[in-house]
């Protein structure tokens, strides 16, 4: 990333579940067709998309986040009003019946921290 740059990550959180009986088919559309797409999106610099876990003997709360960094505000704006976007937006349709819960849409401002090696 370029100094006087500050890097933004929009987040797609998935809070709720998809029925085990779809789980199989959800997971694979995703990762076969819908994010393929949202990675056509000009200006993004990473992508990544996270499935919950179960951990200290919970259930997660969120099935899916996703995670889209984008190296400035320009590169954001560009995406956000390509025709791929709209695209995939309209792709969402196709899976998202499958899932039953909210989905939230946070974007951030990204202050990396150093890690002691």
């Amino acid at each position: 990333m370029n100094q006087g740059t500050t890097m933004l990550k929009l987040c797609a959180y998935y809070e709720g579940d998809v029925a085990a009986a779809d789980r199989e088919r959800f997971d694979a559309y995703v990762k076969d067709v819908h994010m393929p797409l949202v990675a056509r999106y000009p200006g993004l610099l990473s992508l990544s998309y996270h499935k919950g876990v179960a951990w200290n003997g919970a259930a997660p709360d969120y099935y899916h986040a996703f995670e889209l960094g984008f190296a400035s505000q320009a590169d954001f704006d560009l995406a956000m009003a390509s025709d791929i976007r709209a695209i995939a937006r309209e792709d969402v349709d196709r899976f998202l019946p499958m899932f039953k819960g909210t989905v939230r849409h946070v974007l951030y401002q990204v202050h990396e921290v150093p890690v002691p090696a």
